[in-house]
């Protein structure tokens, strides 16, 4: 987090996350760095919850930079519940979806640069067995950022879209597997955006 208050400064943030509370906390964090910060509790499975996103966001000004990053874990194989597929594409890559139908064409109407940045997965190249939903909604994201900087090409190079793959993180989706601790291979998500920035 000791990066974030110069990456962005001058910067105004928006934060979208189904959890409240924790949304609230990542504000207050930004905010005591210096950053304006709003947290806008959102579904990004949802288009319509996006498209409010949307509109919260550029109340406060144009959108320049933005940022897909809402994930969850499939949690089984080719066999496991299709609720439980529905739910982790719906986030994985719907969210990405949801995101660039919302802000991008705004992007490429406005007269400066832009960027989008969705984080994608190194299982979604790798292909590990376990998660395969996971694995699929992550490939996705993968295709789907490809073909976005390819039609983004047409803007002369001034909106950008970029596919950001973390190494392992120690992130809430290693919490919620039971591990309390930073398995010590692991990045925190500080250091991550540091190793993003070098």
């Amino acid at each position: 987090s000791d990066v974030c208050s110069s990456d962005l400064a001058g910067m105004k943030v928006v934060l979208a996350d189904v959890d409240a509370d924790g949304l609230d906390r990542a504000a207050a964090d930004l905010g005591g760095e210096g950053i304006e910060a709003v947290a806008v509790p959102t579904d990004v499975a949802d288009p319509s919850a996006v498209a409010a996103l949307r509109q919260r966001a550029e109340a406060l000004g144009e959108v320049s930079v933005l940022m897909n990053n809402a994930a969850r874990e499939g949690a089984g194989g080719i066999f496991t519940d299709a609720a439980r597929w529905h739910a982790t594409i719906g986030v994985n890559f719907w969210g990405v979806f949801n995101g660039i139908q919302a802000f991008v064409p705004a992007m490429m109407e406005a007269g400066w640069p832009c960027a989008v940045i969705n984080t994608g997965s190194k299982q979604g190249i790798t292909l590990p067995p376990g998660d395969t939903a996971y694995n699929v909604s992550k490939a996705a994201v993968r295709a789907l950022s490809e073909s976005l900087a390819h039609d983004l090409l047409k803007t002369g190079g001034r909106v950008t879209a970029h596919l950001l793959i973390p190494g392992f993180t120690f992130t809430g989706l290693t919490r919620a597997r039971g591990v309390t601790e930073k398995p010590a291979a692991a990045w925190t998500a500080g250091q991550e955006i540091g190793r993003a920035h070098v």
